[in-house]
């Protein structure tokens, strides 16, 4: 049985095609439980407690949310107290997860793999992202998360770029 697996893979490997429109159809389906995934971290800062997220919205909703429309303002906050480990957490929590958006937009939509495209297509998802927050009671709007966030997807790009060198895999 996984030999007839196999065979079916590999025949469908030779016709450059049919490898192309599975290749797209994988990336895609990264990117849409890339995008999931950033929802319940990210959004919803699920950590597997669903009392922690009703708590967090009941709160905000009582004390409203934060808006910070100045760019720089939590970033040099950030800096100017990097010891801090909630600096650290907070910086790295903006950055990191978004390092993949920069490298699947491209892989899974074609069209996108021009650098401005794909941070024109990364800062619609990151503006979404920080209004569902607002919106959702679940965090603040902050014009540095889009900063780190959209620096992020840049680095994303450029591996983009290095494995689409490397490997030659993509056109």
């Amino acid at each position: 049985m996984l030999q007839s697996y196999t065979e079916i893979i590999f025949s469908k490997l030779r016709d450059g095609q049919e490898f192309s429109r599975m290749f797209k159809t994988i990336w895609k389906s990264f990117f849409t439980i890339y995008i999931l995934m950033l929802l319940i971290f990210v959004v919803f800062k699920f950590n597997g407690d669903v009392y922690s997220v009703i708590n967090t919205i009941r709160t905000n909703k009582d004390r409203g949310v934060g808006v910070n429309l100045i760019p720089f303002s939590t970033i040099g906050a950030y800096i100017s107290d990097i010891n801090d480990s909630v600096s650290i957490i907070n910086t790295l929590g903006n950055i990191i997860p978004f390092i993949p958006m920069g490298f699947i937009i491209p892989m899974a939509f074609p069209s996108q793999r021009n650098v401005f495209k794909t941070i024109i297509s990364s800062l619609l998802l990151i503006f979404s992202i920080e209004i569902l927050q607002i919106i959702l009671f679940l965090g603040s709007f902050d014009i540095d998360d889009i900063i780190l966030n959209l620096l992020s997807c840049i680095i994303g790009f450029m591996l983009f770029i290095t494995y689409k060198n490397i490997f030659k895999v993509v056109s």
